[in-house]
């Protein structure tokens, strides 16, 4: 069932057709994955935690931008509103465990910076 376009959105240039999740690798529980293993890489392979974490983030934007392109292709009446929902809730998971990660990460830090030597 399509959805018929949003009067109004006409005029906009038309947007690249958003490839399939399953094309893009993107899922909720890799972006879950993907953010975790931030946390635990800064212990393995000599990757620190802030490279770890600057990875975790860039991955966060590729998905957000997934999103937000899927969310466009929704209001325009082109794409699946099914796609959409899951890019929104792997996007909104994927920030989730990013945040929590460097709210860890900055936990540890301050603890460390308060121990008196």
């Amino acid at each position: 069932m399509a959805i018929p376009p949003i009067s109004g959105l006409s005029s906009l240039p038309s947007l690249p057709s958003m490839p399939s999740l399953s094309s893009t690798g993107l899922t909720a529980a890799g972006a879950a994955t993907a953010a975790a293993g931030a946390a635990t890489a800064a212990g393995g392979a000599g990757q620190g935690f802030s490279s770890a974490l600057g990875n975790a983030i860039d991955s966060l934007q590729q998905t957000q931008s997934s999103a937000s392109v899927a969310e466009a292709n929704a209001a325009a009446g082109q794409g699946s509103l099914t796609n959409t929902m899951i890019a929104a809730a792997e996007a909104s998971v994927q920030t989730q465990v990013v945040t929590s990660v460097l709210n860890k990460g900055l936990a540890a830090y301050t603890s460390i910076a308060n121990m008196s030597f």
